[in-house]
């Protein structure tokens, strides 16, 4: 049952940018990024809030190579952004009092605040387009396509 295969292409692509631009702005955020200490070590502790996050691309993947066996899984995925977009903006409202602001950071802060609402902003967007993909699969299981 090939419903949608693009769209599902498309999340797959959207995850894997994603990802990349996560473990990005955490480099920035790094002290390895700020220039203060040298080595892989000091990016490693930031490295693990990318690890729960590297299960999207994954089940995006699945979704759109075996859409049968894995649609029941775009529940979950539509779970897990959501939550990654309350997340996000309850960082928003603690970070702003202390890390985002200074002056010494502000190139910094505008970077890491900018390309967090754009990764927020298509995160809602991707919910958005796992909703339509599980009514597609949805209506081609009553007979609708």
């Amino acid at each position: 049952m090939n419903v949608s295969k693009p769209l599902s292409a498309a999340l797959f692509i959207y995850e894997c940018i994603r990802l990349l631009l996560l473990i990005a702005f955490l480099f920035i955020v790094s002290p390895l990024g700020n220039g203060i200490s040298s080595g892989i070590g000091a990016f490693f502790p930031y490295m693990v809030y990318t690890s729960s996050n590297a299960l999207f691309p994954l089940m995006a993947m699945f979704i759109w190579i075996r859409p049968d066996e894995y649609r029941n899984y775009i529940t979950l995925y539509m779970a897990g952004k959501i939550i990654a977009v309350v997340s996000f903006y309850v960082w928003v409202i603690f970070s702003s009092r202390e890390g985002l602001s200074g002056a010494e950071n502000i190139a910094r802060s505008i970077t890491l605040l900018g390309g967090s609402i754009l990764i927020n902003m298509a995160d809602i967007l991707s919910v958005w387009g796992a909703w339509t993909l599980k009514r597609k699969y949805r209506k081609a299981d009553s007979g609708g396509l």
